[in-house]
């Protein structure tokens, strides 16, 4: 049997993120490297400087220490590619007439205001970051865009035999080797709570940390008081828990494996059986209560349940070698100008 994947290709220089935790501050302003207000122009389409700011001050605010001047430049010239290529796609599509999905805008529009408690928390959001919603809907036309005339190019073009994928299991044992897992259920409380992590500037939460961690512990503390009276542990977690991911599903966090998680809860569930729940465990995060539903130990992981997922990641790989073909035809055919150098 041979397989064929039509899978939208979300390659990384089509993605547009909204950061939801606060106002941003970066190491330091953008603006020391002079980045141009036009950056650079795709057969005579501007590119702005706008959104490589937005993006440079989101990779400034994550990296663990500061970056130097060259580095800087380095990440600024590569979103500026990125974009170029975007463009360049984008480009190509208005030309093929191809049309956008406006209910699927709607949906990925809804997706980045969910995470808000009203249209103005999410705008003010948009407007600290100087985006409008205007630029986040063209934005997200460009991405669809591009996604559909990607599709085209790859649609019909790779097959992945099973003799392929049988290959590359045997090859990379060592890949597919399960460290231990086990199954809990958990109840955070948050030293940063989400609410205040949309709406307080980062510097103030810092400057609140050890207020705030005390309040968390006691949140935690009387979390567990109620355990111990005889609360129900999925209920609590539903009404108590602060992350949000997990908590409509009564702190059910699925299977893990050791060492995803902080080396704390790991070892506090490594003393639990079935069945049994945790004391105060304290992570970076803040204080959790877990309860351990089942455990696993390490494994070679059975090629049949991993045939599907090997196969997709060869009909990926087959798939960004025709893209990066497809777009270095594309920027032989345009005229693309940079002005960041």
């Amino acid at each position: 049997m041979k397989n064929r994947f039509y899978a939208l290709i979300a390659l990384s220089i089509f993605a547009f993120t909204l950061p939801v935790t606060g106002k941003s501050s970066a190491q330091s302003s953008p603006q020391t490297l002079k980045i141009p207000e036009i950056v650079a122009k795709v057969n005579g389409v501007e590119i702005q400087s706008k959104y490589i700011e937005f993006r440079l001050n989101q990779i400034l605010n994550n990296v663990k220490r500061p970056l130097t001047m060259r580095e800087k430049t380095s990440v600024v010239k590569d979103l500026i590619e990125k974009e170029v290529v975007r463009e360049l796609v984008h480009q190509q599509g208005q030309k093929k007439n191809l049309e956008i999905d406006s209910d699927l805008i709607d949906k990925e529009m809804k997706a980045l205001r969910e995470p808000y408690t009203s249209d103005e928390e999410f705008e003010k959001a948009l407007g600290e970051r100087n985006i409008t919603l205007d630029d986040l809907k063209k934005s997200m036309t460009v991405d669809i865009n591009a996604r559909q005339l990607l599709n085209e190019q790859i649609k019909g073009k790779i097959t992945i035999a099973d003799e392929e994928v049988k290959k590359y299991y045997d090859d990379n044992m060592e890949k597919f080797h399960r460290p231990e897992s086990y199954r809990t259920r958990h109840i955070l409380a948050a030293i940063f709570p989400p609410d205040m992590l949309r709406s307080t500037p980062v510097a103030e939460l810092q400057s609140r940390r050890e207020e705030l961690t005390k309040k968390a512990e006691e949140r935690i503390d009387e979390i567990l008081k109620e355990l111990k009276a005889g609360a129900n542990f999925e209920e609590l977690a539903k009404k108590k828990s602060d992350d949000e991911a997990s908590r409509e599903n009564g702190g059910d966090l699925d299977i893990i494996y050791k060492g995803v998680f902080d080396p704390t809860f790991d070892e506090a569930v490594a003393k639990l059986n079935p069945g049994e729940i945790t004391g105060k465990v304290e992570t970076r995060y803040g204080f959790h209560v877990i309860k351990l539903i089942e455990k696993h130990p390490a494994e070679q992981a059975p090629f049949d349940e991993l045939e599907q997922a090997i196969q997709k990641h060869l009909f990926m790989e087959e798939a960004k070698k025709l893209v990066e073909v497809y777009i270095e035809d594309l920027r032989k055919q345009a005229k693309i100008e940079t002005f960041f150098h």
